[in-house]
């Protein structure tokens, strides 16, 4: 009976250290910072021991990107799209959009920098920009796609973007929201 409880925490205290080696990875590539000594000393454990969990960085990146999306809270855009005030539908999409890039702000710039080295940031980032699209195609209630107007929406959108109205234009997050929801509503068709 004991040799099952030993096994049984010794399998929840790899658990724990693992979880904590994937939470200190995501908070340092949040800040940019991707070297697996600083992700083991900001974990609390050994660099041994973050490689006996992730034999290699993009284990560990694997394990990052998937916390980091179970985590998210992605709104519809089926939803969205059915806001029937154009006005209305763009400001919503724009806020949930960016409320999005605002959790993720360092993280998405981490993947940005590394997805020609990661293969797991690669698909990441296609799923960031896929989501981008859907929303985009939302703010259109699903006509225009693959127009001029969809593909100016879609870079309004998009994380890049946001990051250089946040420090490049030195906006707030409310008043990225605002000029960039009065820009796509410039985009719409009237009437």
């Amino acid at each position: 009976m004991s040799r099952k409880y030993e096994s049984r925490r010794r399998i929840e205290n790899a658990e724990r250290t693992r979880s904590a080696i994937v939470e200190a990875a995501v908070k340092l590539h949040g800040q940019g910072v991707t070297q697996l000594a600083a992700v083991a000393e900001e974990a609390g454990v050994s660099l041994p021991t973050v490689n006996k969990h992730f034999p290699t960085r993009e284990d560990l990146f694997v394990a990052c990107t998937r916390h980091v999306a179970e985590n998210l809270d992605y709104p519809s855009p089926e939803a969205l799209a059915a806001i029937p005030d154009p006005a209305e539908r763009a400001a919503q999409i724009v806020r949930q959009v960016y409320t999005l890039h605002e959790s993720t702000f360092g993280q998405v710039w981490t993947g940005y920098r590394l997805e020609d080295e990661s293969a797991a940031l690669a698909r990441a980032i296609a799923e960031q920009e896929r989501f981008v699209g859907l929303m985009a195609g939302a703010l259109f209630q699903g006509g225009g796609v693959g127009s001029p107007a969809y593909g100016f929406a879609v870079a309004l959108l998009n994380p890049l973007t946001y990051r250089a109205l946040r420090l490049k234009g030195c906006l707030s997050f409310e008043q990225a929201v605002e000029q960039t929801a009065r820009a796509l509503v410039s985009l719409l068709p009237v009437g």
